[in-house]
């Protein structure tokens, strides 16, 4: 039944089974799994660790426990239970795949250089690798890397269409045509961040500003969770339906008969994901947008929605095609008025301050190569790294290892926790006077966010998507000559902000009204846009 996500019921008959014999180790492994697919992670660990104690040297019980601290950001007990799962297995590719997870979220860069991933990724069972091309888009960064990639994203596609095949669905819902009397538009979001999430920030000028006589909007949630923002969207959505207990065709079956038009995926290879449901074709349109940067790999997933900016640079890089609206692709219409402090740290310590808030998976040798060229152009610098991972031992010890192969001294980098301290992630870009972004995954959230407290922010682009995040919104800001296309230009872009004290004192009060200003934060057209754009793809009459 799991398999088929029908969780519920999979939950049901699985605790008959553990009546029956309360010690059964597949049984309690299973168990966990259900429950952390319900997101009752605490539950789930506690089966785990139980089952452990029956058969401590189970490589599938220590991974799995190692993915449940990975979600609670514990990153040295995750680093550790999965270490012992890869020590007891040679050739369960899954287990090695999972292994990357913990690696990259603790930049251990020795032993990441020690496995080729390709060959892992490639020998793996094509169903269960999904969960992984978040991480492989790190590995992505040439066109060759890419195209691999890409490759092996069809590949597990055109699988899913296979299965989709095996018990096709009925033809969807025409999409209405053009005309004096055009029928309401009904689009479906399927997404597990119906939440206090970024994405849904990000989707809510649409359920605010979209006018219901032209377009009826539907939510499909992967993952139940009851606060103010859930509550927002079922005001305003014609219907949001839970549905993370329902199997892909009891979901398809489910979009059809609500009569949606165009279907987006908002939540890709993420947490909560229902992506390979697209294969069955719940919608005459189907669009991926937010939850992955670049093709799902389903040839019935019909677009990505992009802008002119964000959009690859070359159209063979992705399966789907390009969706460009003619505005942004995001939208970033409400984010907390934290203040900012009146003058920039430099002038508070008498040093300047270079920081990030990116999650440490991006990081990579060739990144804090990067970030150390600056330094070294630096002396006097000091380095800032502030998220919860970074209450990690393993991940503080492997970056002041790679920090000083080349050349930057331990004692100019620094660590703080913000949500063991009780302070707003906002709030400490007051310590910051410049961010520099990562490379090949870059920077989208955290670029807004450093914009919004003052805080200049130098990104690299490349040519695919996940490489055009951070420099899509810095073109839309109005700073794309904080943009670089190579690493000679980072590190020069970077002395001169640093040289520049005047001008970053202007920007840290400026910056926030130039993005307030821009096409980012103008919820009323970032809809209007969207609207134009789902109206093209109507039909003529």
């Amino acid at each position: 039944m799991r398999r088929r996500k029908s969780l519920q019921w999979a939950e049901i008959f699985i605790k008959r089974s553990l009546r029956i014999d309360p010690n059964a180790i597949e049984a309690l492994n299973s168990y966990g799994t259900i429950l952390s697919d319900l997101g009752r992670e605490r539950e789930a660990l506690q089966i785990y660790l139980k089952a452990l104690e029956i058969d401590p040297g189970n490589a599938g019980l220590c991974s799995n426990v190692s993915n449940i601290y990975h979600v609670f950001a514990q990153i040295d007990l995750a680093y550790v239970y999965s270490t012992r799962a890869v020590a007891q297995v040679q050739d369960n590719y899954v287990i090695w795949l999972d292994h990357l997870i913990h690696l990259r979220r603790s930049c251990d860069f020795e032993r990441l250089v020690r496995i080729d991933w390709w060959n892992v990724l490639e020998r793996a069972p094509i169903d269960r690798i999904s969960s992984s091309f978040l991480q492989y888009l790190v590995l992505a960064d040439g066109q060759d890397a890419q195209q691999r990639l890409l490759q092996t994203i069809c590949a597990w596609g055109d699988r899913q269409a296979q299965l989709a095949s095996e018990s096709p669905m009925p033809e969807p819902v025409a999409l209405p045509r053009n005309g004096k009397t055009s029928v309401p538009m009904r689009i479906g979001f399927v997404s597990a961040d119906f939440r206090d999430h970024s994405v849904a920030r990000f989707i809510w000028p649409l359920f605010e500003h979209l006018k219901p006589d032209e377009f009826l909007l539907y939510g499909y949630s992967t993952k139940f969770q009851n606060d103010r923002w859930r509550k927002r969207f079922e005001e305003k959505a014609v219907a949001l339906r839970d549905v993370e207990g329902l199997s892909p065709r009891s979901l398809c079956e489910q979009i059809q008969s609500d009569g949606i038009h165009i279907l987006f995926d908002l939540t890709g290879f993420t947490k909560g994901s229902r992506t390979s449901c697209f294969a069955w074709r719940a919608a005459s349109v189907q669009v991926s947008w937010l939850g992955y940067p670049g093709s799902t790999g389903i040839p019935q997933m019909d677009y990505l929605f992009v802008d002119r900016f964000l959009q690859p640079a070359e159209p063979r890089l992705i399966r789907e095609k390009p969706l460009v609206t003619a505005g942004t692709s995001v939208c970033f219409g409400h984010l907390e008025e934290i203040p900012i402090t009146p003058q920039i740290p430099e002038l508070i310590r008498g040093f300047l301050t270079i920081g990030t808030l990116n999650n440490p998976y991006k990081f990579t040798t060739e990144t804090i190569a990067r970030w150390s060229r600056v330094m070294d152009s630096l002396p006097n610098a000091q380095f800032l790294f502030v998220r919860r991972e970074f209450e990690s031992y393993y991940l503080r010890q492997n970056i002041f290892k790679e920090f000083s192969r080349n050349g930057i001294d331990e004692g100019r980098i620094h660590f703080f926790n913000n949500r063991q301290a009780g302070r707003h992630y906002l709030d400490c870009y007051n310590e910051i006077d410049f961010t520099l972004d990562t490379f090949p995954v870059t920077g989208g959230t955290t670029t807004i966010d450093a914009l919004w407290m003052g805080v200049p922010v130098i990104g690299l682009e490349g040519v695919n998507i996940h490489q055009r995040v951070c420099s899509a919104e810095l073109h839309h800001a109005g700073h794309s000559e904080w943009i670089a296309t190579n690493d000679d230009e980072f590190a020069q872009i970077a002395l001169e902000l640093a040289v520049n004290q005047a001008l970053r004192v202007e920007l840290r009060q400026s910056l926030r009204e130039q993005l307030k200003n821009s096409l980012l934060c103008d919820a009323k057209q970032f809809a209007s846009d969207f609207a134009d754009t789902m109206n093209n793809l109507r039909p003529s009459v």
